[in-house]
């Protein structure tokens, strides 16, 4: 089974709010990231692959220390950052939307990215979340 097979087989599974994001972030042009609720990177859109280097196909799901080991969220000198303090962690513990700044790791090296988080939330409780980011400007760079 390919990788994108087993991905769309694994969402297939997932609950109808995983779906409907899913569907959400693969028509937007904004770089965008979608968590399950085990914090693992179940799909990112084609302008999250430009950002990234890969596309999502080529990747697949992601547990949470397979993408931390690989792209990061790091610090201005390459230090894991911890993850507590990241958007996602406080839109998930806080049940809100949260922002942050960092950098990560590409194909093409070290990027500066502004990001927000999104808690997905239904009927039924916590889903996962959405994470949007974007490049910061060259000129507002750190």
């Amino acid at each position: 089974m390919t990788e994108r097979a087993r991905a769309e087989q694994e969402l297939a599974e997932q609950p109808l709010e995983l779906i409907l994001a899913r569907n959400l972030i693969s028509i937007v042009s904004l770089p965008a990231v979608l968590v399950d609720v085990n914090t693992r990177i179940v799909f990112f859109n084609e302008a999250a692959s430009e950002q990234i280097g890969a596309p999502f196909e080529e990747i697949g799901v992601l547990e949470p220390d397979e993408w931390s080991a690989r792209y990061g969220p790091l610090d201005a000198d390459g230090n894991p950052l911890p993850s507590d303090g990241l958007p996602l962690a406080t839109a998930v513990r806080e049940s809100r939307p949260a922002y942050g700044r960092y950098f990560f790791r590409t194909e093409s090296g070290m990027r500066e990215v502004e990001a927000g988080a999104l808690p997905l939330t239904g009927p039924a409780g916590y889903h996962g979340a959405i994470i949007v980011f974007w490049p910061v400007p060259a000129d507002e760079a750190r």
